[in-house]
């Protein structure tokens, strides 16, 4: 039986470098080799020590913010050539299994799929695809991304969209808890909008640079600063339109409603272990709401694509470090040490 490597989690806290079997490769798709993927801190962390709330089936594959090339199409596939770069290969798709080996997306592995979705359509209109090939979009050669740019077009895409869905307006303050590539990404995308002051929130000062190149006007270090008292001085007294919970930080989270202006709009992005959180109603102004969103990560593809095209996109201010797939396990120690906040896995020669 044919094998690759693929980066296998277990639920127990490690991740280790092993040998799987190759995909398996349907009439409608097509075979990748995967270029590189990007480190997640919070959903890999949380696949990777058994605290995902939406899936602990083990062991399985790690990996979801995957480049791949097609060196290879099944004999149904009319609309995808050899040499096309997608997002999201995987080395099986969501729910199902390679072999003993769930997929988490299975991104970090040396080979995997992408659907002819519109073949089998054509082909049998009632045909049942997997729900996951709809993230799984074409990277135009002309758009001139690197593999390993282009493994951030994961978090890009969502943070744009998500900015989109919960409303966020030219003019209007925004507050961003947590100061990692989501914050980061939601900073940029903020003040392409046009939003000011895009106010970003850590503990740590050295992330201060960084978060003020991707966009923010302010950084509020709570380690040492009050921050209800620092965000309404750069709100002129009123508090943010908008606070985006990019941390999963339960204590951080409870501090949310007091940072609001009057009809501000609370929107939790990350996700913690027990998907609950608590805020008392009577600690943000007279009127508040809360907003459950998620990003439509497929509809901010085009507008991502333009960009890069533009010379827009710092790709390059997203990600820390460039590792191999040999040394997945090093690249996820150094970002719960704090000395990384995304690493882009490379497979080739790894």
């Amino acid at each position: 039986m044919a094998t690759m490597r693929a980066a296998v989690v277990r639920g127990n806290g490690t991740v280790s470098v092993e040998r799987v079997p190759m995909p398996q490769q349907g009439p409608y798709d097509c075979l990748c080799r995967i270029l590189a993927c990007a480190t997640c801190s919070g959903t890999d962390t949380k696949i990777i020590h058994g605290t995902f709330p939406y899936q602990r089936t083990y062991p399985g594959i790690l990996g979801h913010e995957s480049v791949g090339e097609v060196i290879e199409v099944g004999r149904k596939v009319r609309h995808i050539a050899v040499g096309e770069r997608f997002l999201r290969v995987c080395a099986a798709y969501p729910g199902e299994k390679l072999g003993q080996y769930h997929s988490f997306w299975g991104g970090f592995a040396e080979y995997g799929v992408v659907a002819d979705v519109r073949a089998m359509k054509e082909d049998d209109p009632a045909s049942q695809v997997p729900s996951s090939t709809i993230y799984q979009q074409k990277i135009p050669a002309d758009a001139g991304i690197s593999p390993a740019d282009a493994a951030m077009l994961v978090t890009l895409k969502e943070l744009a969209s998500f900015l989109d869905v919960i409303g966020l307006h030219s003019g209007q303050s925004l507050v961003i808890l947590g100061a990692g590539a989501v914050a980061m990404a939601g900073a940029f995308f903020a003040k392409l909008k046009g939003a000011s002051p895009v106010i970003v929130v850590g503990r740590r000062p050295e992330v201060e640079a960084r978060v003020r190149r991707a966009g923010a006007d302010v950084f509020i270090n709570t380690a040492a600063e009050d921050l209800c008292r620092r965000v309404k001085e750069e709100t002129g007294g009123t508090g943010a339109d908008y606070v985006i919970d990019a941390a999963g930080d339960l204590a951080l989270f409870s501090q949310a409603p007091a940072l609001l202006a009057r009809g501000g709009k609370l929107a939790s992005y990350a996700v913690n272990e027990s998907l609950e959180r608590t805020v008392s109603l009577a600690s943000g102004p007279s009127l508040w709401s809360l907003v459950r969103a998620g990003p439509v990560e497929p509809e901010a593809h085009r507008y991502l694509i333009d960009l890069s095209r533009l010379g827009v996109v710092p790709f390059h201010l997203f990600y820390s470090h460039r590792m191999p797939l040999d040394r997945i396990a090093e690249a996820f120690e150094l970002i719960w040490r704090r000395q990384a906040f995304k690493v882009v896995i490379e497979m080739e020669g790894a």
